[in-house]
């Protein structure tokens, strides 16, 4: 069922700066990476709820910013291959006259309808070169199996990758209440065993949230267990595939809106993904400093610019001592080792895809110069499968 999405377009909200800002960081590496030695260089992104393109304010959607991505490569090896599926007819005519007036010279497909219907023909048309799976609803997303249908594809050495980005919304809670209700709608309930892949969630939601009595925190613990099952259940069902979950919030101090969910198979992909989720949560703190500052003092002559560029490096410095002590205590243990090895240790829940190459970098040369490393970091672009030696 549609959900009235009309409103949602005008113009571009605080909820999606986030998740647009990780799609603009990622687009490039994936087709960069992926497309080096894909058959004939091809690769594809299928944008499985497109809306209209662009918003009524001109700023890109997803679909304008996959077609810029894209247009990228026109004089390059790569070939990007853009799908697109809306199923409201008035998204889909904008969205054709967006592709009409940016697209020239790409292969797009513009389907009109539900994702679910095109998806196994989508699917197809992919088959032997690297995808990249959008899914971004206004309600729920289409159920877990059909989600992992995209991984049904070969895996392994020498396999074309196969990634996706799922929006699982706050609607959670809307469908989660029919089980503390007086009067549950069971085929409510039914939706969401769908779209989780079983009605596993309901126990997993009951267990934080067990009744109308319990509080907003343990409503929202609900909502992560549940989240957090369905990543697992998608990793299963995927075949192993790795997964990420970023929890976007309209503010750092409100509940969340919604919930990404990435899931690939090679560590490359989570790699770069936890790279863009870094630049992703700078776009969305500096979208939010430039809205606080909308009627002060701070917005003339861009003044609130300057104050958000001391702010970040301020963050910056602090979370570079942090790695810093974290990196040292490892290093005190007489053993090498690699930062992608002791994740837990050094970026622990509080950093993973808040810091990337450049703290990783600082934090390293910092130990060095500080005589407890030898490592360099010069001329290397992983910091991450750097190995790491004490002095």
């Amino acid at each position: 069922m549609s959900s009235d999405t009309s409103k949602f377009h005008k113009s571009k909200k605080s909820a999606a700066v986030l998740k647009h800002a990780l799609i603009d960081s990622y687009a490039g590496p994936f087709i960069g990476k992926t497309g080096k030695w894909s058959t004939d260089h091809r690769v594809a992104f299928i944008d499985g709820y497109a809306g209209p393109g662009r918003y009524d304010d001109d700023a890109e959607g997803s679909g304008a910013m996959l077609i810029r991505h894209a247009q990228k490569h026109v004089s390059t090896p790569r070939t990007v291959e853009l799908h697109f599926v809306e199923e409201k007819d008035e998204f889909a005519a904008k969205l054709r006259e967006v592709v009409a007036k940016e697209g020239d010279g790409l292969k797009i497909t513009v389907t009109d309808g539900d994702v679910s219907h095109h998806l196994p023909r989508l699917l197809k048309l992919c088959e032997g070169i690297p995808l990249f799976v959008y899914l971004d609803p206004c309600g729920l997303v289409i159920p877990l199996e059909e989600v992992a249908s995209i991984f049904d594809r070969p895996s392994g050495y020498g396999a074309p990758a196969t990634e996706a980005l799922i929006n699982l919304t706050a609607h959670i809670r809307r469908f989660a209440g029919h089980l503390t209700s007086d009067k549950p709608i069971e085929a409510s309930l039914k939706r969401m065993d769908a779209v989780c892949g079983g009605d596993w969630w309901r126990a997993v939601w009951l267990e934080k949230y067990p009744n109308n009595q319990a509080s907003e925190d343990d409503k929202t613990a609900a909502e992560e267990a549940v989240v957090a099952g369905y990543a697992e259940k998608l990793r299963e069902r995927a075949g192993g595939a790795g997964t990420w979950v970023i929890d976007v919030r309209p503010r750092a101090d409100l509940k969340p809106l919604y919930y990404l969910v990435f899931a690939t198979r090679h560590i490359d992909g989570m790699l770069a993904f936890g790279e863009s989720a870094s630049l992703g949560l700078q776009e969305w703190r500096k979208y939010h400093a430039k809205v606080a500052a909308e009627g002060t003092i701070f917005e003339e002559n861009d003044a609130w610019l300057k104050d958000w560029k001391a702010q970040e490096e301020l963050l910056k410095k602090q979370w570079v001592d942090t790695l810093a002590a974290r990196l040292t205590t490892e290093l005190a243990k007489g053993e090498a080792f690699r930062i992608i090895d002791r994740a837990e240790e050094i970026l622990g829940d509080d950093l993973v895809g808040v810091v990337r190459t450049l703290h990783l970098r600082a934090a390293i040369n910092k130990v060095r110069d500080e005589g407890k490393t030898t490592t360099q970091t010069v001329r290397v672009k992983d910091m991450l499968t750097l190995t790491i030696t004490p002095a």
